[in-house]
């Protein structure tokens, strides 16, 4: 097993940046402050304009400040995330990959990843939200080897293609804000077999600050998140440069003739696709698979979320852990005029 690496393949760190701008004013709140009381009480005097959420209008009656039912936000997040990986294969041709498991050590695997969503969400009930994600990824890889011979390769940027949708459940009495989220994404790079599937939960509390504006406040969250990935991968990753080549050789080409014939004999295609790339100036495709695991699928955050008015909103979140991770975004609130669904209901 491979120990304490960072990411080798950096797909699914994009999901914490598109289910954290669930914060942009997806709770409703109801003001128990004597200062907002004349803020509730037009409130209740105000028409209901929207089809959704179901019940709106008897919400808002009763004294709730709810958001806009639907919104669009745009998210940018820079990544980095530690993995464990096991019954590793790898070689340079695709048909024959060698398990490296008992004798590659790396010293670390890390990928800078940029993630840019879109997410178009509705609440369907006042204190249920579906939302839709996709966006655009990418990453550049950097592995430091440590056995058989000393050695630091970059690869290729890769781009890749994420989409994927999640359902939050949120609410707030006075002051206090509480959201939980659930979330399934999928992740499509040039370099993966087939596209990778995560599943994400995560609960968030908070205190909201209100101002003299009665449309403004400014939520801070502290919370954590659970991702979990699918466990097989496979693929490829275009090695481009590597730093001290000559050394690097010369290492490998010592490891190899101290070898026995027999692990000469295995591990020959593997030799040779290294020597010839570290004695040359080309690229070279390294294919792999394995199984990953991350260190912990759990991660702490905190988090701001200001509210301009109620059409517009900025978060912010830094996540932390066995993953770090910068999210920030810009979203907007719309309602689509209509009956209120279910507004005769009587409760």
């Amino acid at each position: 097993m491979i120990k304490n690496i960072q990411r080798f393949i950096s797909l699914v760190l994009l999901l914490l940046a598109c289910v954290t701008m669930t914060y942009s004013q997806t709770v409703s709140d109801l003001s128990i402050s004597d200062k907002l009381e004349s803020y509730r009480d037009s409130l209740k005097r105000t028409p209901y304009e929207w089809h959704l959420p179901i019940m709106g209008k008897k919400i808002r009656e009763m004294g709730f400040d709810i958001p806009y039912p639907n919104g669009v936000s745009f998210t940018y997040a820079h990544s980095k995330q530690d993995l464990l990986l096991s019954d590793a294969f790898v070689g340079f041709d695709p048909d024959e990959l060698i398990p490296i498991d008992g004798f590659a050590r790396f010293r670390s695997i890390s990928s800078v990843v940029n993630a840019y969503t879109v997410r178009y969400d509705f609440w369907l009930l006042p204190f249920m939200n579906f939302y839709g994600i996709g966006g655009s990824v990418d990453a550049i890889t950097n592995i430091q080897l440590g056995l058989p011979f000393e050695a630091e390769f970059d690869t290729k940027r890769k781009t890749g293609l994420a989409y994927g949708w999640g359902t939050v459940l949120g609410g707030a009495i006075g002051p206090m804000i509480i959201s939980t989220d659930f979330a399934m994404m999928w992740t499509k790079m040039a370099d993966l077999d087939q596209p990778n599937k995560s599943i994400l939960f995560g609960a968030r509390t908070g205190y909201l600050m209100k101002f003299r504006n009665p449309e403004r406040n400014l939520a801070f969250l502290v919370g954590a998140q659970y991702i979990g990935i699918n466990k097989a991968g496979s693929g490829k990753l275009e090695l481009i440069s590597a730093s001290d080549k000559e050394k690097a050789l010369g290492d490998l080409n010592g490891w190899y003739d101290n070898l026995t014939d027999r692990e000469q004999e295995v591990l020959e295609p593997l030799y040779s696709g290294l020597a010839n790339w570290l004695d040359s100036s080309e690229s070279t495709n390294l294919y792999y698979k394995f199984n990953k695991r991350f260190i912990s699928p759990w991660s702490m955050n905190v988090g701001l979320n200001f509210q301009y008015n109620k059409r517009y909103t900025l978060t912010g979140i830094y996540s932390f852990g066995s993953r770090s991770q910068l999210v920030v975004g810009l979203g907007y609130r719309f309602g689509i005029k209509g009956k209120n669904l279910l507004s005769g209901l009587q409760l």
